[in-house]
């Protein structure tokens, strides 16, 4: 009880380290702690924190020293000194940025209602992960591998897997273009410095946490939205209560955290924080905090590629939003633009952003080949763009409802400010066009996975066009008397009707019927009796259809990252657009076939481990297999020589 108590506490002093402690000491020396409310830097410390942890991580990796636990605590520590000292500088010099940021207080009444929806969707989120906070989901699983790699070498991982070749044999490693090491650094850092198993809640609750603040920084970008408005606190709760309680489970709630969809939960809290940044450093002509904005920028490009496309076309389209919508000024405005990227500070922080790319470290998705399977004519039924009522499913009905409305509305809302008014619309409609035509953006991405990113925009602008209703008819009751109270009543409580069962439907149909540890307990069992047994030259081949946890085996080996072999999806195997090796299926599906057997020749796979209610029968036939270790969801097989 006592070593379980004491792994919790390191768990969580840990979290403190790594996600606010960089962060922090980074706003006091950059002076913005005067600049900004107490939640926005609550939020920008914890955003920051995973940026600074994963340059200070990369560049720990690039030099003499390994990614040790002294050596990550001293790099923080030395960091947040180097920052505090910039800090009292700054104060001896008594610069001319210590004026205190003043902002529209909440009231107490609505700030009692923030905590209770934040405790409601906690709430709901916990229920959810009482079966779903045991790591078996396959991302994570992938995505853990890397993780562990980094804690047992001390370097930076060398993204790489061995495939079986044309002539039925494992051939050399080949380099990976799908993963980026911002995904797995900041993971690294924790389990090195906290000693946290893999094989334990750390990994989802790392998750749930980012997701837990992204959720905040959404409510703190709709109350910088909508600055200028009456009712800012009161779109900006509803905002909450739209991707809180009502959407807390489906995708890309929950159900991304369970998961393990590392790179789209970063992008869900960098990509609000970067256009908190830009709107606020455009609108109000600070090169600082655009020059921070960059580096968040930077940030996001080292943790994933998907999010960073996602970002540079929601620039695109938000940049167009604001010539169309103030064409007059467009050309004076982009002037003022170039004065602040040509400011000392922002280029610093591109020089430095390029310096890093081009010497220290390149993302691998920044190559050719990896670039060409994300940019061009669709090649995939699925990455063709989603039908109408797809999005609307994604986004939520009543979400998607109401923000096409709300979309309208915005481009007439002059008073919300002209940089607030064109980040929102330019949000929306880049995603909406990712998702629906991404042949006219020549965008070869899975469209269900751009259709997410819908998700938080949609509520802003929904949460909006909710508010501007139930104000209209308030006002019109007040003037002229045409409206009832009751008729108040009744709209208003049938507009909340229609957003509540939408949201509540929406989590229900997400919920585990079931959960998956049991099985997945019995999967990990038997890795690890293998791992202890086997021998250099031994080769393992489990089954991904039926196995539960069946990504997280290769941790228990670490020789390969497609180490064991795996048959993948049956519909893998037949897929026209890419020839697949069969090896994988037949030495399961057929073993004692013809192919199969020049695939256990070719490739010296010796071991089978697949579901005994699914595919033991083939083998209890053949001579030449026994059976070594049995559960009621895992059998391990061994072929004899």
């Amino acid at each position: 009880m006592f070593n379980f108590a004491f792994s919790q506490l390191a768990l969580y002093l840990t979290f403190i380290l790594v996600f606010f402690v960089p962060g922090i000491f980074l706003i006091f020396a950059t002076g913005f702690h005067k600049k900004f409310s107490t939640l926005e830097l609550f939020v920008l410390s914890f955003g920051s924190s995973i940026v600074i942890i994963d340059f200070l991580v990369i560049l720990l990796g690039k030099s003499p020293l390994h990614i040790t636990r002294a050596s990550l605590f001293g790099t923080i520590v030395v960091f947040s000194a180097i920052c505090f000292g910039i800090y009292r500088r700054r104060i001896r010099k008594n610069t001319s940025d210590n004026q205190e940021f003043k902002t529209k207080q909440m009231s107490r009444r609505a700030a009692t209602l923030v905590v209770i929806i934040l405790f409601l969707t906690i709430f709901i989120k916990t229920i959810y992960f009482k079966d779903a906070i045991f790591p078996t989901a396959t991302d994570l699983g992938h995505h853990m591998y890397w993780t562990k790699e980094i804690s047992i070498t001390g370097q930076l991982p060398n993204y790489e897997k061995a495939e079986i070749g044309a002539e039925y044999t494992i051939e050399a490693p080949s380099p990976i273009a799908d993963f980026i090491i911002g995904e797995h650094l900041f993971f690294a850092a924790i389990a090195i410095i906290s000693g946290a198993d893999f094989f334990s809640s750390f990994p989802v609750l790392t998750l749930f946490l980012i997701h837990i603040i992204s959720i905040l920084s959404i409510f703190v970008l709709t109350r910088a939205f909508f600055k200028n408005s009456l009712h800012q606190d009161a779109i900006a709760i509803i905002t909450l209560l739209l991707i809180g309680p009502l959407y807390s489970i489906a995708s890309p709630q929950a159900k991304f955290v369970s998961g393990g969809v590392i790179g789209n939960d970063i992008g869900n809290l960098l990509i609000p924080i970067s256009i908190l940044l830009y709107m606020k450093a455009f609108s109000e002509k600070k090169s600082d905090i655009l020059a921070y904005a960059l580096f968040i920028s930077f940030g996001l490009a080292y943790t994933h590629h998907l999010s960073t496309f996602v970002f540079v076309f929601l620039s695109l389209f938000t940049v167009i939003a604001y010539a169309a919508l103030n064409f007059k000024s467009v050309f004076s405005d982009i002037k003022e633009w170039l004065k602040l990227f040509l400011t000392r500070e922002a280029l610093l922080v591109l020089a430095m952003g390029a310096i890093f790319i081009l010497f220290i470290y390149t993302p691998t998705y920044l190559n050719a080949s990896a670039v060409n399977t994300a940019v061009g004519t669709p090649s995939k039924a699925s990455r063709a763009g989603l039908t109408l009522a797809q999005l609307k499913s994604t986004a939520g009905e009543a979400r998607f409802a109401f923000a096409f409305l709300g979309v309208v509305l915005l481009f007439f809302a002059k008073k919300l400010g002209k940089y607030n008014q064109a980040f929102m619309i330019g949000w929306i409609v880049a995603l909406t066009l990712m998702s629906l035509r991404p042949d006219w953006l020549l965008l070869d991405i899975p469209s269900n996975r751009i259709a997410s990113y819908i998700v938080f925009p949609s509520a802003i602008i929904a949460a909006y066009m909710f508010v501007v209703i139930l104000t209209a008819l308030k006002s019109e009751e007040k003037r002229r008397n045409y409206l009832s109270p009751i008729f108040i009543f009744i709209s208003f409580f049938a507009l909340s009707a229609f957003i509540a069962t939408s949201g509540l439907y929406d989590n229900a149909a997400s919920l585990n019927s079931s959960s998956s540890a049991s099985p997945a307990l019995q999967t990990y069992a038997a890795s690890q009796y293998l791992a202890d047994n086997l021998e250099t030259r031994d080769v393992v081949l489990k089954d991904h259809n039926y196995l539960s946890g069946d990504a997280w085996i290769k941790l228990f080996f670490m020789k390969d990252y497609n180490y064991p072999l795996s048959r993948g999806f049956f519909k893998r195997y037949q897929d026209e657009t890419k020839p697949r090796e069969q090896c994988t299926n037949l030495m399961i599906s057929i073993p004692n076939g013809t192919m199969a057997q020049k695939c256990f020749e070719g490739t010296g796979t010796n071991f089978i481990m697949v579901d005994p209610k699914m595919d033991s029968g083939q083998f209890h036939r053949l001579n030449d297999f026994w059976q070594i270790y049995s559960a009621d969801a895992i059998t391990v097989f061994y072929k004899k020589s």
